[in-house]
């Protein structure tokens, strides 16, 4: 069966993008996190490009040590690239700044690579710090103290939109899918990208908002994976069911395949994107 690339989601925000030309990996993570542990360093060594959507611990921490273990390519804002220089003693020729700000374009051997912005649901570090002394909750402090000294929280929350060789392209929205994107940016976006296949955050009660990205986007395929499900179990904040997502996409979208992602699902797409198959790990 002809394969132009492969999906795999690890959990998080992170996926991977398997190609003949190599593999691109987006927001790896790993570590035990909020009691959950699902893949492990060695299921990373393949990467030979990391794409970084943002600087909030969960998307970045483990970046440095599987960028020095593999060798890859960090890809990602000049802040964040700034912070791996800097923190990490990363050499520049390692790392590759891109502006989502002025949808700036990159190609590597086999991915050309484009940055584009969104907009993160409001989060409010000092605020945070304050409530979790207040409240004496320490996983929300251990992870506002984190996130403020050994992430670039600062970093400007960057999506990207990649195309293959053979035309085929995908765009990861990642988290922008919520209230704060209005209908015009999230239009532009679409008449800016053709997009084959979106990888869209799902998450708390973001539907209609998912649906507006989609309709916008127009893609073929839409994977819908869940960024901080462990994270707001351990804060106790519910989100919508996942299949409440995956309906309201394919009532509104009937002409787009709808995925929902699990930690070990992988999907195959044959040349023109067009869906081969896929599997849920067990």
């Amino acid at each position: 069966m002809n394969t132009c690339a492969t999906f795999k989601y690890y959990g998080w925000s992170s996926i991977g993008l398997e190609t003949q030309d190599g593999v691109l990996l987006f927001d790896p993570f790993y570590r035990p996190y909020c009691g959950a542990e699902w893949f492990h360093l060695e299921d990373f060594c393949q990467a030979n490009y990391i794409c970084v959507t943002h600087g909030h611990e969960e998307h970045f921490l483990d970046v440095p040590a599987l960028a020095k273990a593999t060798g890859a390519t960090v890809i990602g804002a000049p802040p964040l690239c700034r912070f791996m220089k800097r923190r990490h003693k990363f050499d520049a020729s390692k790392l590759k700044p891109i502006d989502p700000a002025g949808f700036e374009t990159i190609s590597m051997p086999g991915f050309k690579i484009t940055a584009l912005p969104w907009k993160h649901r409001d989060i409010n570090l000092v605020k945070a710090l304050t409530k979790a002394v207040f409240h004496g909750n320490t996983t929300q402090l251990a992870w506002a103290w984190s996130s403020a000294t050994n992430a670039p929280f600062y970093s400007p929350y960057t999506g990207f939109h990649i195309e293959l060789p053979d035309g085929t392209t995908i765009l990861n929205y990642n988290e922008g899918f919520n209230s704060k994107m209005t209908n015009a940016e999230i239009k532009a976006l679409g008449a800016r990208f053709r997009t084959d296949v979106l990888l869209a955050g799902m998450q708390l009660d973001f539907i209609d908002d998912v649906v507006r990205g989609v309709l916008a986007l127009a893609p073929k395929t839409v994977i819908l994976y869940p960024p901080h499900e462990k994270f707001h179990e351990m804060m106790g904040v519910t989100s919508k069911p996942w299949s409440d997502f995956a309906g309201a996409v394919r009532a509104r979208c009937p002409e787009t395949i709808v995925h929902v992602a699990q930690p070990g699902f992988q999907l195959e797409l044959s040349p023109g994107s067009v869906p081969t198959q896929f599997r849920q790990a067990a």
